[in-house]
């Protein structure tokens, strides 16, 4: 209780991720190099009504599975999930193996039959244009926007930040963060925001339960912006999940705050 005494914070999860909170839940563990389909699909449970698995978003967004050592695609501690129901293509080229991020977009277009898409928002990530995305789906609540975030995880916070530094830090308190749990490519969901008497922090959405408190972890603004921009050679960038029904006017609003409308090269290969 001493840790909480002087402490005053609000937690604030965004309109659209509220509505996913108990199938995230279930869903539990991605399949192995699945990450993008995994929110893709789950999202089409939600809010299209779909029976659809990480398997099938994952055949439709053309993902391409690599071969190997399956203890060498999952963070350390976590065991591999590659059970699937669906056969997907796979390559001996790592390079060319993943989800890229125009497959996803038509993979939501093609499953919902064009009800619900996926828009691509990109830019030079900064700690500024990363609260403006927070704030665009806080400003607009009918949108039920989730952002799907395409980035590197190795600059990010490792996710097993003790709660009492993520209260120093909330408070002003400069701490030492934890070192990243891996170093790769993935999709995770910006799920919301912390506010603290002197700082922020954001709530992301995972897809393993390892992670954090199941699967949630704490990062600050800055941390999300330099994984955005990667620097591994790919480029970055967020999926906006809305109901096609808003699209104009949130690729318009979009525009007002910075963002290109426009998908990245993430480094997996993608043929229309």
């Amino acid at each position: 209780m001493e840790l909480l005494r002087g402490l005053a914070a609000s937690l604030n999860l965004l309109p659209g991720v509220s509505q996913i909170v108990q199938a995230h839940r279930l869903a539990g563990q991605q399949h192995d190099n699945l990450c993008g389909p995994y929110w893709a699909a789950l999202l089409l449970r939600v809010y299209a009504k779909l029976s659809i698995s990480t398997e099938q978003a994952a055949s439709l967004a053309g993902s391409v599975l690599p071969m190997g050592d399956p203890l060498t695609w999952v963070p350390k501690g976590v065991r591999p999930r590659y059970d699937y129901g669906v056969a997907l293509p796979q390559t001996d080229c790592i390079q060319d193996a993943g989800t890229a991020a125009a497959g996803l977009i038509e993979a939501v277009s093609s499953a919902s039959r064009e009800k619900f898409s996926l828009i691509p928002l990109k830019a030079d990530w900064s700690e500024n244009q990363v609260e403006a995305l927070i704030l665009l789906c806080q400003e607009n609540p009918d949108w039920l926007a989730v952002p799907i975030c395409n980035l590197r995880t190795g600059h990010l916070w490792g996710s097993a930040l003790p709660l009492g530094d993520a209260i120093a830090y909330l408070q002003g308190v400069d701490i030492q963060c934890p070192s990243a749990d891996w170093n790769v490519g993935h999709f995770v969901v910006l799920a919301g925001k912390i506010h603290g008497t002197a700082r922020s922090l954001l709530i992301v959405q995972d897809t393993y339960p390892e992670f954090g408190w199941d699967s949630y972890h704490l990062q600050p603004a800055i941390a999300i912006a330099a994984a955005l921009n990667r620097g591994d050679g790919s480029e970055g960038g967020v999926l906006l999940f809305v109901a096609t029904q808003h699209k104009a006017e949130v690729e318009a609003k979009s525009k007002e705050k910075g963002f290109a409308i426009v998908p990245w090269d993430n480094g997996t290969p993608w043929t229309e």
